[in-house]
């Protein structure tokens, strides 16, 4: 009997992550708990980067990659200002965006996390006086920002997208599903992903009966922070993947 997975991925990529888990021999349900939106007024906040010097650019995400690109579209040549400064990938998924638009991508840490990049600058680049941008969610997280700060560089955060949560009928319908779904794997890609969740479950008064859901089921989280966040809640996490593509975690439960 094939294993069934859960997992709430955006839209766009939910039809090949079926694909995925149809090739690995899973039973996949999913759907996406917010969707993403441009942040247009980050135009020209990148302009004027750009225009004030950069040294550095880090794009954490796939997202954060699409996003930038989509909101300077026939406004600024991106790719032209990237090809002046050093450019960091988060993930070999956010590497991939960039170089299929013809972006080098000069570095990328082992561990495809915030915690990961830190650790790379620190061993391998001297950040001091640096002007570094990082072009990604308004969700991203402080700590990287301020470790660089730490280390005498000049840091700009530009929030290139913003998260909008999907709370309309439809998504508490698709709750419902999921409980009789009963899936024997529950996959969270980010904090902000289980995050939602929850925070949806609550909202539509179903928090008890997902919290059963999830102890029936053993809980998948890529990275540790999203462990973290998990375990915050006094859930269990049964595997953590390291890795941050779901074809990798994937391989991880099928392990």
């Amino acid at each position: 009997m094939r294993k069934k997975i859960a997992a709430f991925r955006p839209e766009s990529v939910l039809e090949r992550s079926m694909e995925k888990a149809n090739r690995y021999g899973f039973d996949f349900f999913g759907f996406p708990v917010f969707e993403l939106v441009d942040r247009k007024e980050a135009l020209r906040e990148i302009e004027e980067v750009f225009e004030e010097g950069v040294d550095i650019v880090v794009f954490t995400s796939l997202n954060g990659v699409k996003k930038a690109f989509s909101i300077c579209e026939g406004e600024i040549d991106l790719k032209k200002n990237l090809s002046t400064v050093i450019v960091g990938a988060i993930g070999p998924v956010t590497r991939k965006e960039l170089e299929k638009r013809g972006v080098r991508v000069d570095f990328m840490p082992d561990e495809y996390s915030a915690r990961g990049l830190m650790r790379l600058l620190e061993e391998q680049r001297d950040v001091k006086n640096k002007n570094i941008v990082f072009l990604r969610s308004s969700e991203g997280g402080q700590d990287i920002l301020d470790f660089l700060r730490g280390k005498g560089a000049s840091v700009k955060d530009i929030r290139v997208y913003k998260v909008k949560i999907k709370d309309s009928e439809e998504e508490k319908r698709l709750f419902s599903d999921l409980l009789i779904y009963k899936p024997d794997y529950i996959i969270f890609t980010s904090s902000l992903t289980f995050k939602t969740f929850l925070e949806l479950a609550r909202k539509f008064g179903m928090e008890e009966k997902i919290f059963s859901v999830l102890e029936h089921a053993k809980t998948v989280a890529i990275g540790d922070l999203t462990a973290e966040t998990i375990r915050k809640e006094g859930m269990k996490v049964d595997l953590v993947a390291g890795k941050s593509t779901f074809e990798d975690v994937l391989k991880g439960i099928e392990r």
